[in-house]
């Protein structure tokens, strides 16, 4: 091919390069202009990349972040290094916002809700693992899932708590009591994964019973399960290519998931070739003969079953996790707690009742300041199904509307939502239950300190329509099982480190939460 020739073709490429933005300029361009000029969208701060065509940067140092446990700061850092709690990047050829502004979440998740999708990139990775649920859909698909699932939610399930006394009695007998150190992390994992099944099935999968046996099928699917979440993972063969690797076929992966998709189908048969209820408890609404009811199709009920297995064992655990971290290390707030149990319980070994967790304030404000400071979801997105706006963010102070273009993703970084000192206070990163208290409730030395109101700064089970339909049995559970290891054990710290992240599908600490325990009198 001679110079001319491949002059000729240099020429052609550039003319039709030029055409499709001039075209583009006259359609899409136009269009998205007159819609920014009618809102009155001014441009939000740009991070800028040392790569402007792509933003191969900010791919790489993303990974670095990853890999030393500080992914959560490497997002902060965007905002914090442009002054901003809304900006505007651009990442492989994609528009991407960040923000952690309380309007702007509440545009995202409430008041225009129908502008927003969890993202088809999302939707795509997860459902390769988990199949096709309410986490992993949109639209009608979605809501029928939740309709489904809103009975098993209703507060004449949830206050049933010998459901939870029956598991969490469990879990106490298998803890060393002798003071030996014990990580928490994995026997919360267990406990939550046979409460939820129980509470959705009707049966346990009765995983702290088969925590030593390597060749039940319950440690098979929680390996595999740990294995598909944490792509980082020592275990993962594709690790050692680095970002790479993320990209490149992976076999184990793929043997993880069967044996995932193999547990939960044996689960269905068990249900299916039951020829009475009998054993079904009364007044229980079980959501797998609901879902079996509403549907044949029994790849979409093991995607389903799957979905609200692995929530409610990982997003209960990690805040298990994160609280038993925290709470050695701070012995007045565990001198309170012991004695706001006392004070609601008629002995030291009374399981408490719904109702008595209702009223123990002290306790879940210490919930609400730990979930606060560490949300299982550090950071969330939605991708803008048509042009719509975000209400704050534009301009140079930042009050203007911004425009969001249609297929645009948007990320609300919860963690920095949630450590605002100028909603939180100066002391925003540092853990303060009472903050959440009303002024009753406050020692005398506290009642100069009003009552928390974040409202939409404050969302750590996202909020909106897709708000988590399972977060009173969540905190319930949560409530119950802090209060039954205070009755049953004195604890002692044995984290000597600062809290580190470990991100998988939810966020807890790397070292999980190592106590000594005894047993106490």
């Amino acid at each position: 091919m001679g110079y001319f020739s491949l002059t000729k073709i240099a020429v052609t490429l550039t003319c039709l390069v030029v055409a499709k933005r001039i075209y583009w300029e006259l359609t899409t361009g136009s269009r998205q202009r007159d819609f920014s000029k009618r809102h009155g969208c001014l441009p939000p701060k740009q991070k800028k990349w040392k790569d402007p065509l792509l933003g191969l940067d900010a791919l790489t140092g993303n990974w670095k972040a990853l890999k030393e446990h500080r992914v959560i700061e490497y997002w902060i850092s965007w905002l914090t290094d442009n002054n901003a709690h809304t900006i505007s990047t651009n990442v492989m050829g994609g528009k991407l916002f960040l923000t952690d502004d309380p309007e702007n979440v509440k545009t995202i998740l409430a008041t225009n809700f129908a502008d927003f999708s969890v993202g088809q990139e999302r939707i795509k990775m997860l459902s390769a693992s988990i199949g096709k649920g309410i986490f992993t859909s949109d639209g009608a698909e979605w809501k029928h899932s939740r309709d489904i699932l809103r009975p098993c939610f209703e507060r004449n399930q949830v206050a049933d708590t010998s459901l939870l006394e029956r598991h969490t009695a469990r879990l106490i007998e298998t803890l060393p009591a002798d003071g030996s150190t014990v990580n928490l992390q994995i026997p919360f994992q267990r406990l939550a994964f046979d409460i939820v099944s129980e509470f959705l099935l009707g049966k346990s999968v009765d995983a702290l019973s088969t925590m030593d046996k390597q060749d039940s099928a319950c440690r098979e699917f929680v390996d595999s399960f740990d294995y598909v979440m944490d792509p980082l993972s020592e275990k993962n063969t594709n690790a050692r290519w680095g970002m790479l690797g993320m990209y490149l076929p992976d076999a184990e992966h793929k043997k993880c998931v069967k044996r995932m998709q193999n547990f939960v189908d044996n689960i269905i048969s068990e249900e299916l070739s039951s020829s009475t209820n009998s054993s079904t408890p009364l007044n229980r609404h079980l959501f797998l003969p609901s879902l079996l009811s509403e549907t044949n199709d029994l790849v979409k009920a093991r995607s389903e079953l799957l979905n609200m297995l692995v929530a409610g064992r990982d997003a209960t655990s990690a805040v298990l996790t994160n609280l038993f971290f925290e709470l050695p290390r701070h012995p007045t707030i565990h001198a309170r707690l012991v004695s706001e149990i006392r004070s609601h319980t008629a002995s030291p070994d009374e399981p408490p009742s719904y109702d008595q967790l209702k009223k123990m304030k002290y306790l879940r404000a210490f919930i609400n300041e730990v979930q606060r400071l560490y949300p299982v979801i550090p950071s969330n997105s939605r991708q803008a199904l048509k042009d719509t706006t975000l209400p704050r963010g534009g301009g140079p102070d930042g009050t203007a509307p911004v425009f969001v273009p249609k297929g645009a993703y948007i990320a609300y970084h919860v963690t920095s939502l949630h450590r605002r000192t100028d909603i939180y206070g100066p002391d925003a990163h540092q853990l303060v239950p009472e903050r959440w208290l009303e002024q009753d409730d406050k020692d005398e030395n506290e009642r100069d300190a009003k009552p928390l109101r974040p409202g939409w700064a404050f969302i750590p089970f996202n909020g909106g329509p897709r708000v988590c339909i399972g977060q009173n049995f969540a905190l319930t559970q949560i409530m119950f099982i802090v209060v039954r290891m205070l009755q049953a054990f004195e604890i002692e710290g044995r984290d000597e480190g600062p809290w580190t992240e470990k991100i998988t599908l939810t966020c807890t600490n790397l070292g999980g939460a190592k106590v000594g325990l005894r047993r106490r009198e």
